[in-house]
């Protein structure tokens, strides 16, 4: 007599990704204290038959408490939401082991639920344990086929934006990655995303200092596990940085040497990706991001483009949300002139 197979109700990820039952976004890594998520906008998507959804998260407290004391936070969508203000927003508390959240109270039927961090991992790291279901897991949905990279400092990271004060709080609750020009961009795109970003960072490593190109080939700023680059191939790659570079005062030609050569890495990852140099949302630096455009045209190719972001931030702190929202939906309209001009293979993402 044959028996009847049990609904399965929990799902582990401290050996897997279980990518047959779970939607991942952003660089995740699987470990044996479960599925590190801790990059910005990364985060996990399932859909299920029953009415609630728990979550069991390992996650520590911010390592850089100077510049925002806190812990991680993240935004849960419900069955297809993709705005996060009408998201819930939920905070991890630091933990050496893991803590279980409800994500979702509905009722009885089939549902989607979609976490993504939007926190940077210096301000809170982020671990995937298990997820339980009263019902049984189901295939998630089918992910967006467009993909973009985002890469870039605390302006990328979005960092500050929702403050309540004219100056920055310093606090880990003001950051969101989700309000950062660069995913609203995507967002509007109905992109997915996957971002690489750390407050902070330049992008010539003056003097020292941390840089985004240190952290590009690896998986975490705390984790130097090599990343593979087979696991997303962006259409798009958005870039924005050298406002950090300016404020540490490093020489124009160093950092513009710097940036050329980082541009060159990005391209021998992403051979047919779009490049997109932005500028103007605090600093402008017309010359910088033209030149190394210029400069990568000559040399290389000129799949890369220019982008004045066209609204500035002019007082003291970050961009604010709707400064991000702004420069979101003109990098949005920009984009969408150019995707007529990328070869996409709508089925599964990939480049033809």
């Amino acid at each position: 007599m044959q028996t009847q197979r049990k609904p399965e109700g929990r799902l582990s990820f401290t050996q897997e990704l279980n990518e047959d039952r779970v939607n991942w976004y952003g660089r995740v890594r699987a470990g044996g204290e479960g599925t590190d998520f801790s990059n910005s906008a990364a985060g996990f998507e399932v859909s299920f038959r029953g009415s609630v959804l728990y979550a069991d998260i390992r996650s520590a407290s911010s390592a850089a408490p100077d510049e925002a004391a806190g812990s991680a936070y993240a935004y849960v969508f419900t069955d297809g939401e993709r705005d996060f203000h009408l998201a819930r927003k939920i905070k991890f508390s630091p933990s050496e082991h893991a803590l279980r959240y409800c994500l979702a109270e509905l009722p009885q039927g089939g549902h989607t639920v979609r976490l993504l961090k939007c926190t940077e991992p210096k301000f809170g790291t982020a671990a995937l344990v298990g997820l339980e279901t009263d019902g049984e897991f189901l295939p998630p949905p089918e992910k967006p086929s467009l993909k973009v990279e985002i890469l870039g400092d605390s302006i990328l990271s979005g960092s500050e934006c929702m403050r309540m004060t004219e100056a920055d709080s310093v606090r880990t609750q003001s950051e969101n990655s989700l309000a950062s020009y660069g995913f609203v961009a995507a967002e509007l795109l109905g992109a997915q995303v996957s971002a690489v970003t750390r407050s902070g960072a330049l992008v010539s490593g003056y003097r020292d200092l941390a840089s985004i190109p240190q952290y590009y080939g690896v998986y975490g700023q705390f984790d130097p596990t090599p990343w593979d680059f087979g696991r997303f191939r962006p259409d798009i790659v958005i870039v924005d940085l050298g406002s950090n570079d300016r404020f540490a005062a490093a020489p124009d030609g160093f950092v513009s040497e710097r940036y050329l050569g980082f541009l060159r890495l990005i391209r021998a990852r992403n051979p047919s990706s779009l490049i997109v140099v932005c500028e103007g949302a605090i600093l402008l630096l017309p010359e910088l991001a033209e030149g190394v455009v210029r400069d990568f045209t000559e040399a290389e190719d000129g799949n890369i483009r220019c982008f004045h972001l066209p609204c500035r931030h002019v007082t003291a702190g970050h961009p604010t949300e709707a400064e991000h929202r702004a420069n979101g939906e003109a990098l949005a309209e920009f984009l969408r002139a150019e995707l007529p001009h990328l070869k996409i293979n709508r089925k599964n993402g990939s480049h033809d």
